[in-house]
């Protein structure tokens, strides 16, 4: 049972997001609103808050993937088609994002009492889907908590601003570390970028003349300062007693514009004529630094300079006041503060977002990762990969997503997989269709009588899914399909057997989710709404509806009272993009260059791994699936383990990943699973196991005991999943892997090699050839050769192939260090790059000889702790160790070292498991 509502987490507790509403949406309650323009002509303390709370809420759903603000009308008689809504309001919202382009990001509704706001998500982007740069902030803000000066002012730095303001702090700040320069002695002009600040005579004239003033020792009362404001120096008269508490809350604006613009001097005590007042109080010399010192200290830098331990720069002189008698009249506090090469914060930003059920005020560094955030400058990335998805024109929490070159990009995955008929609706996928309707002989008539009057589009058949986008599955219900057609709301229809089952809140979860994902993960701009409907399947033909009063439903998908304003009808434009979101959602998995380039991308999965992970788990719990080198299998078997864990409510503990090696263990380790070797798990009980996946299985050792034996009496015992991943062309060890060929059913195939660069490509094709007709005892080497008759590189991504055989021992090491320098010096990151050698011992000899010539054609800085092992295939280092601790793991570039073994016949497998680790470039020893 969902509760009804869940507080906010920070001081507007009376705001609240409500989930139990007809909406499959983010919906937040404001409370009780006066609207109407006769009524809100007066502003009061009441009306203030509301139209703060609608910013607040307004602010909080752009930055989230949109929603709605439901607000309760005061007056019971209000009409909105009468009274309007109050020009204040729509003054907030038009603040809100910066612009007068309001009806592009609201649409207005009334319900009953309650006056319904439809937010459409932020997009940094133009107006249309998926243009090509970025026109505004990444984030809504209704204040950035940033100032500077601007003559004898201080003004806020508005949100739309803020691009340009950070782009040319983060110049300076670079150009301070490029110059050794700290950010103490840093003088950037903010509107003139990395430039020395041309300041004229009379501003030196004015600011020698307050540093002149603050060496003396004690100034009189009504002595007029023989400089004025500037804007380096700002006078504050003391307009209150409670001068520390004046100081503290008037400091933070004026230490923040001085430090974001050019320095300068704030002086407490002087009136806006350069008259001395002095304090007029009793207060302590100490407590005037001590109150200076800590309001500083508490404010906030985002430092892009390399300084992170420095504040604020800034000095604190206090200086004497008295008058013609001698006697005291308190102090003057003058703060002489620094320019800053990176922002300072007056305070956090006035900016929320929905998180984990809850309005969130952002602070001031998940702000800044969030404002600032880019898509990553590799030059390698250009070559490889089409950018699908890019921060530069997206919604705020979308991550950037790249398709192979050569692959199938989204639009044409989109094509294939979820085509729009011109006249017709389309159903999709055809394999999933006819099982369903094959295993249950009603749904067909039963959909089919939803779709009446609906002549264009596609349907979409899924057995969950919730399973498909990563929620768990619920287990009454027999299949989704969501509808996407022209002039229709996307409809989620939800089939069940006894609508009793599904729990008041629950129906709309996946539609609410789903939603949310086409924004955040897929990157679709316009407005959205996914309306979920129950659908009841009986034994019978009488198929029909789920009533009113069971649960609540979007009663039909034609009528004009729709829950959702007609704007979020689709369009024959919208569609495309919709579609194309659909498959980032659904296709899109987190990219191995994630943990190289320090932040999150997606790629996209081919068709035949998408089909491979459409399996009906509860059909298909066995499955052998034979895989050719850079086909992707350790990224399905990784894959499938989250849809297990969903599609049957598994923790942790009840699924299990069995590897050969240690440090593909160690990079599977976390993920939704137990991950083990194969020497482990045969040592260890495990008896909360219920669904294994095996992978690298060629490489098991029979001998060393029946590992295939014990893992399917564990899998057979629950009823779970048992999937194994194998290639033999990699197999590395000439013994039996324990796996009985003549029963390895049923199989699935991978065969498009689509890791590997063309080169290196046809190289694995050959080296697979060599390796039949050497035909290995123990091999399936008919099944091997079928599976290579399919074999094909599925993209036309170039490589680099570089074979090497007359190079002299002693001259390896410099040769190696020589390539690595080039490919620093072209940008690649040390991450990128992987050394293999034959063995272990060999892999350590050659680490000893690489190090000191690294040393010696690199700058030590970037050298040090530079070698690390393939544990450490996450971090940026170059790894060094053998071809079989290794496998499974994957770099941009790999140095092959003599891969000799004492076993000949499988000295090609060793090769091929060498080379197939590398994306794009080789360097192959013999």
């Amino acid at each position: 049972m969902y509760p009804s509502r869940i507080r906010m987490s920070n001081q507007e507790e009376h705001l609240l997001i409500n989930l139990k509403t007809n909406y499959a949406d983010v919906v937040i309650d404001i409370g009780k609103v006066l609207v109407g323009e006769s009524y809100r002509k007066k502003m009061n303390q009441n009306q203030k808050r509301q139209r703060r709370d609608l910013s607040i809420a307004v602010c909080a759903l752009l930055n989230s993937g949109g929603g709605i603000v439901r607000m309760e009308s005061e007056d019971r008689n209000y009409c909105f088609q009468e009274h309007g809504l109050g020009l204040d309001i729509e003054t907030s919202l038009r603040d809100c994002i910066g612009s007068n382009e309001i009806g592009e990001y609201f649409t207005w509704m009334q319900e009953g009492s309650n006056l319904l706001l439809f937010v459409k998500t932020w997009s940094c982007g133009g107006l249309e889907q998926g243009s090509a740069e970025a026109t505004k902030p990444r984030l809504c803000s209704l204040s950035t908590g940033l100032f500077r000066r601007s003559g004898t002012s201080v003004f806020p730095v508005k949100s739309r601003d803020t691009p340009e303001f950070l782009r040319v702090k983060k110049s300076s700040a670079k150009c301070d570390n490029v110059n050794g320069l700290s950010a103490k002695r840093a003088r950037l002009s903010v509107s003139g970028g990395a430039n020395e600040t041309s300041v004229n005579i009379q501003e030196h004239d004015i600011q020698d003349a307050a540093a002149r003033f603050l060496k003396r020792d004690k100034v009189l009362v009504g002595e007029v300062l023989g400089f004025t404001e500037t804007t380096h120096i700002e006078f504050k008269e003391y307009s209150t007693k409670s001068i520390l508490k004046y100081i503290s809350e008037n400091l933070p604006n004026y230490v923040s514009a001085f430090a974001n613009t050019e320095g300068g001097y704030l002086f407490f005590g002087v009136d806006n004529n350069g008259k001395v007042t002095g304090t007029h109080s009793n207060v302590k010399k100490e407590a005037l630094e001590q109150t200076v010192a800590k309001t500083i200290s508490s404010m906030s830098i985002y430092h892009s300079c390399g300084s992170e331990a420095l504040g604020v720069q800034f000095q604190t002189h206090i200086l004497d006041v008295y008058d013609q008698a001698g006697c005291s009249q308190g102090y003057i506090c003058a703060v002489h503060v620094e320019q800053s090469c990176c922002p300072v914060f007056h305070g956090d930003p006035e900016s929320w977002m929905v998180m984990g059920g809850k309005i969130e005020r952002l602070r001031m560094g998940k702000w800044m990762e969030l404002m600032t955030a880019s898509d990553p400058v590799v030059s390698a990335l250009a070559d490889e990969f089409k950018t699908e998805l890019s921060l530069a024109n997206g919604p705020p929490l979308i991550k950037p997503v790249y398709s192979k070159v050569g692959l199938q990009c989204a639009a044409e995955l989109q094509e294939h997989l979820y085509p729009v008929g011109s006249n017709e609706i389309k159903w999709k996928p055809e394999t999933i269709c006819t099982d369903l309707f094959s295993e249950y002989p009603g749904l067909e008539d039963l959909m089919r009588k939803q779709l009446r009057g609906v002549t264009q589009g596609v349907l979409i058949f899924s057995r969950s899914w919730a399973v498909d986008i990563g929620l768990q599955k619920n287990q009454d219900v027999v299949c989704d399909a969501l509808l996407v057609a022209d002039s229709e709301y996307p409809v989620l229809f939800t089939v069940v057997r006894n609508a009793s089952c599904v729990t008041y809140g629950t129906w709309r979860e996946t539609a609410r989710a789903l939603k949310q994902k086409l924004v955040n993960d897929g990157g679709y701009t316009s407005r959205v709404c996914v309306i979920p409907q129950i659908l009841q399947l009986n034994d019978t033909e009488d198929q029909t509806t789920v009533e009113e009063n069971e649960v609540p439903r979007q009663e039909t998908l034609h009528d004009s009272t729709s829950p959702y304003p007609r704007s979020y009808i689709l369009t024959s434009r919208d569609i495309p993009a919709f579609l194309r979101a659909l498959v980032i959602v659904v296709l899109g998995f987190k990219s191995y260059l994630s943990d190289h380039l320090g932040c999150e991308i997606f790629n996209l999965l081919t068709l035949k791994q998408y089909e491979l992970l459409s399996k009906n788990l509860h059909k298909v719990r066995k499955l052998f699936v034979l895989g050719l080198p850079g086909t992707g299998k350790t990224i399905v078997a990784l894959k499938i383990i989250e849809k297990i864990k969903n599609a049957f409510h598994c923790s942790a503990d009840e699924i299990l990943y069995i590897c050969e090696n240690q440090p593909l263990r160690d990079f599977v380790r976390n993920k939704d699973c137990q991950a083990v070797t194969r020497a482990t798990f045969l040592k260890k009980n495990f008896p909360s196991v219920k669904h294994i996946v095996v992978d690298e299985a060629q490489n098991f050792r029979r001998d060393e005991g029946d590992w295939y034996q014990r893992a399917w009496s564990i899998v057979k015992r629950s009823g779970g999943i048992f999937w194994v991943f194998v290639d033999f062309f990699q197999t590395t060890y000439p013994c039996n892997c324990g796996l009985d060929f003549s029963k390895m059913d049923p199989q699935e195939w991978l065969t498009k090699m689509v890791r590997n660069g063309k080169e290196i490509c046809h190289f694995m094709l050959n080296c697979m050839g060599e390796i039949l007709q050497t035909r290995i005892r123990g091999m399936p080497c008919e099944l091997l050769g079928e599976l290579l008759k399919e074999a094909e590189c599925a993209h036309s991504l170039p490589g680099c192939f570089v074979r090497e055989q007359n190079i002299r021992s002693d001259e390896l090491a410099k040769y190696v260090a020589k390539h690595c320098k080039r490919y620093l010096k072209q940008g690649y990151p040390l991450g990128d790059i992987a050394i293999l050698c034959s063995t272990q011992p060999a892999a350590e000899q050659f680490r000893l000889e690489l190090q000191p010539e690294l040393e010696r054609q690199l700058s030590k800085h970037r050298v040090r702790g530079a070698l690390g092992l393939a544990e450490g295939v996450s971090k940026n280092v170059i790894v060094l160790d053998s071809i079989r601790r290794f496998s499974g793991l994957e770099r941009t570039i790999v140095f092959v070292i003599h891969p000799y073994t004492a076993q000949g016949q499988i000295f090609d497998n060793l090769v091929l498991c060498a080379v197939s680790r590398a994306n794009t470039k080789v360097h192959l020893f013999y």
